[in-house]
């Protein structure tokens, strides 16, 4: 048994500059991160003075500075998070992928720690309540990555999770093009990808010489990857997706089409396909040098797993406690989902919904985008309109784990949201249906979109809290099934539990695994007297161990961010009985951005109290 990864959020790259630091196999890495450690794991969400309603100035124009330096640092992050980058006084960075080397970047250390100091300068009692939760977010921000760098021999470049290969092509064919200079700056970049390509090799092999070759799982993902790209070549999603923008430009004539479309074409074919063939041959010569039992998390470093799950869950809330919690989580859910044997009108509701007869969960794409657009006002504020687009992926090329991903809107304009599906994973029906929720309404984009009109600070952009979102987009799930047309929210909670329940349960076993170092017995054993809805065959629970050591950490941001969202709905409800409001509830979870949930907590317990409006 190994269920078809349901990743419904393709994690791409940006490309930033990467630099790492060599050591011993089996040697603690740098202490540099311990204080900043123990800072996220000791962090509270600082009180709220809601007395203050002017902004600092210069509270301000130091988030300016740090929205300028993080656009500054890597071309891709600028141009995928900004359209016109000199109206923010952006310097435009080297047009690269960015550096590639297996030492340790302390100077980007030393800068960090420069910033925090710089934040903390600053007096939290005279800031407004909208600048109060943007330096909350950049400080616990700014932990998370310091608490993370020292861990640099853990970054690898061809895993299943995290591949460059497949990072650049998602990144090449989703690129917009605003004018030539963007154009331009497109062909320099794909002219730089077997240059890039090649420090990533040099790279994996100095982390390979340092004990940390690339597991065989990841060598086959690898070897998919390039095999995708290199199984076209005059028709290849880097040709064809290009030459489609390029005719879409109305400020390039046809002469000028043409040559931007030959030169895109001699690249992909003389400099891109060839790097993947190599990178095909070269990941080759790894095989069977990885023992999979060195990448088990805790075998790797006891924190290192521990600081992986908080950064999956958004959240500061100790192992044993994340754990007790995700497992409370499925087992409520099994509840619920039980209800079903018992109602007769929601099971008949459910058993038409999953066979497809109810109209809404059939809708194509673009068709069910737009229902669930206009039906959620139900249980969140409506935004009225809102631009998108729905694209789908070259087959070829799809990402294996991906069902479908959205591409935020650049901070300058609101309008360019795109949801791109894989044609290779999209099921017809009800899961289609969740899958653009989950993406679409309300989930990613119109998260995003809120939050946007709030007109937050551009700074937000740099940082990003998973849990967060990746937990509001399969709680999305939930409630876009209860206004999808079932008319039974027993029925429709079913649905939602086909996707929830998988998140919840793999998370549980993952951390089992990569954490507490579960065997494929404590595995079997798991399952066969705590999961009522799922069982496994000895060979079975062997198989989904390995896969959990492969990719650890993938299912929890979505399982334990959606677990947190589920407690917070239920505590809040229970604290405001009658006066529980969805769509008010809602705005509160968006209006300040993603955050950590200790903080979200935090707001939700002053909206309780009546401190904020």
């Amino acid at each position: 048994m190994k269920k078809k990864l349901a990743v419904v959020l393709l994690a791409l790259l940006m490309l930033a500059s990467l630099v790492l630091t060599s050591c011993g196999k089996g040697e603690k890495p740098a202490e540099q991160g311990t204080d900043y450690f123990k800072l996220m794991k000791e962090y509270q969400a600082p009180e709220k003075n809601y007395g203050n309603t002017a902004d600092d100035a210069a509270f301000d124009e130091f988030l300016d500075k740090v929205f300028r330096e993080g656009m500054e640092a890597d071309f891709m992050t600028m141009h995928f998070s900004v359209v016109d980058y000199k109206s923010y006084g952006i310097e435009k960075p080297t047009v690269d992928l960015g550096e590639i080397a297996y030492a340790f970047d302390q100077e980007n250390f030393d800068y960090m720690e420069d910033q925090l100091k710089e934040l903390q300068s600053f007096d939290y009692s005279k800031l407004s309540l909208r600048q109060q939760y943007d330096y909350d977010a950049l400080e616990y921000s700014l932990y998370e990555t310091l608490a993370s760098l020292p861990y640099y021999r853990y970054n690898f470049l061809f895993s299943s999770g995290s591949n460059i290969p497949e990072a650049l092509t998602g990144n090449f064919t989703d690129y917009t093009f605003y004018d030539a200079e963007s154009v331009d700056d497109y062909l320099t970049c794909l002219a730089d990808v077997d240059r890039y390509l090649d420090d990533c090799l040099t790279y994996t092999d100095a982390q390979a010489k340092d004990g940390l070759p690339p597991m065989d799982s990841w060598i086959d993902y690898t070897e998919d990857t390039c095999k995708g790209v290199l199984n076209k070549t005059e028709d290849n999603a880097l040709i064809t997706t290009f030459d489609e923008r390029i005719d879409a430009l109305s400020f390039l004539d046809d002469s000028q089409k043409a040559a931007y479309k030959e030169k895109n074409k001699g690249i992909v074919l003389d400099e891109v396909l060839p790097a993947y063939k190599k990178v095909q041959e070269q990941i080759e010569t790894y095989r069977g040098k990885a023992d999979a039992e060195d990448y088990v998390l805790c075998n790797l470093d006891k924190d290192y797993a521990e600081l992986t799950y908080m950064l999956a869950g958004s959240s500061n809330d100790g192992m044993d406690e994340i754990f007790q919690g995700i497992k409370d989580h499925l087992s409520e859910m099994e509840a619920s989902y039980s209800d079903l044997l018992y109602d007769d009108k929601a099971q008949a509701l459910y058993e038409k919904a999953s066979g497809g007869q109810v109209e809404p969960l059939e809708l194509v794409s673009r068709e069910c985008l737009d229902y669930l657009k206009g039906a959620l006002k139900s249980y969140y504020p409506d935004l009225g309109d809102v631009e998108y687009d729905v694209q789908e992926l070259d087959p070829d090329t799809a990402p294996a784990t991906a069902v479908a991903y959205y591409w935020s809107s650049p901070v300058d304009n609101q309008d360019q949201n795109i949801i791109r599906t894989n044609p290779n994973n999209m099921i017809p029906g009800f899961e289609t249906y969740g899958t653009l929720a989950h993406e679409g309404f309300p989930g990613h984009l119109y998260q995003h979109v809120f939050y946007q009109r709030t007109d937050p600070h551009e700074f937000r952009s740099v940082i990003s809290f998973i849990g967060y979102t990746e937990g509001w987009a399969v709680n999305a799930q939930k409630y876009a099934f209860r206004f999808g047309g079932i008319d039974n929210d027993v029925a429709a909670d079913a649905l939602y539990f086909e996707d929830a329940y998988y998140f919840a349960l793999y998370s549980i076993v993952d951390i089992g695994v990569n954490y507490y170092g579960w065997t494929a017995e404590d595995v079997l054993d798991y399952f066969r007297k705590e999961s009522v809805f799922f069982q496994l065959e000895r060979s079975d629970a062997k198989e989904i161990r390995d896969f959990m050591i492969e990719m650890p950490g993938v299912y929890c941001s979505y399982g334990l961010g959606s677990m947190q969202f589920a407690a917070l709905e239920e505590s809040t409800k229970k604290a405001m009985g009658d006066k529980f409001d969805y769509p008010a509830y809602h705005e509160v979870l968006m209006k300040h951005g993603p955050q950590p949930f200790q903080i979200l907590r935090s707001a939700v317990d002053d909206y309780i109290a009546g401190k904020a409006a």
